[in-house]
């Protein structure tokens, strides 16, 4: 056991001294590292606000440095906020976002009295325009399951995302607080080529170096990291990123010890759940 826990840690180790020494190639870039951010995870739900509602993201907005939401398109091509692919109507039928209407969504409202409503990510930027608020808003593009034959086309429908919150961003002045996460670079890309004010990030889940290569390929302008997943961030990392260019987003922050670590490290971004 002790032999192969050796083997392992050899091999790690060798694998992340070879991914380093390939980072080392590219171009010095330093980042000005501007205080650790804090970003109200899926637009601040808790345990008196749903996530992902306007009424969450309103609250939210004050306190922190941004909102982090999850965003799914419909029938019509608008941008909704859900973490679910799936539109959850009264009496517990079930469709895909991208097969229902604007009409069918917004007739979603109460159930046995209880609020199941959906919202409008132009809604939320339009309360912000109208309030003077120009924070972070963190858009994290959801629908990786085909709901029919008329939605395998993953990727186009996320560029499709990525245009109309690119078009609504413009609308109300938030090009330059947007923040795209996404696992394929090809669709970050496309963002960047849309409105070059926007920022991306492609995730990664414990394969740090491997992803900052990827981000580096790509010219994109950091990574969304799932912390506590196997890779931990650690100074020597974030002086690397940093050092190169990138900025780190990180989330499943499990408690406020592992929060004061990732700001120790000088961290970027933070996607915090909120406590009531």
């Amino acid at each position: 056991m002790k032999v192969t826990v050796i083997i392992f840690l050899w091999f790690t180790g060798a694998l992340f001294m070879s991914q380093c020494k390939k980072i080392n190639y590219y171009t010095d870039d330093p980042v000005l590292f501007e205080g650790s951010k804090i970003l109200a995870h899926r637009g601040g739900g808790n345990a008196i606000y749903r996530e992902n509602t306007f009424e969450s993201c309103i609250n939210a907005l004050p306190g922190n440095d941004g909102i982090e939401v999850d965003v799914q398109i419909s029938k019509n091509h608008t941008i909704w906020l859900s973490h679910s692919s799936d539109v959850l109507f009264c009496g517990g039928e079930v469709k895909c976002f991208v097969a229902v209407t604007d009409a069918e969504i917004e007739s979603i409202t109460t159930c046995d009295t209880a609020d199941i409503s959906y919202t409008k990510l132009e809604d939320v930027m339009k309360y912000m325009k109208e309030n003077n608020i120009y924070k972070y808003i963190s858009i994290d593009m959801k629908g990786w399951v085909p709901c029919n034959a008329g939605t395998l086309d993953i990727e186009g429908l996320m560029r499709l995302e990525t245009e109309q919150v690119i078009a609504l961003g413009e609308k109300y002045g938030l090009t330059s607080y947007l923040l795209f996460e996404n696992q394929l670079a090809s669709v970050l890309n496309w963002a960047k080529s849309k409105n070059s004010n926007v920022q991306t990030f492609i995730y990664s889940f414990g394969n740090f170096e491997k992803q900052m290569l990827v981000a580096l390929d790509n010219d994109l302008d950091g990574i969304s990291y799932k912390s506590n997943f196997g890779d931990l961030l650690d100074n020597d990392k974030m002086y690397l990123l940093h050092k190169k260019g990138l900025k780190v987003m990180a989330w499943n922050i499990p408690d406020s010890v592992s929060q004061a670590y990732l700001v120790s490290i000088q961290v970027d971004l933070l996607q915090l759940d909120l406590k009531p």
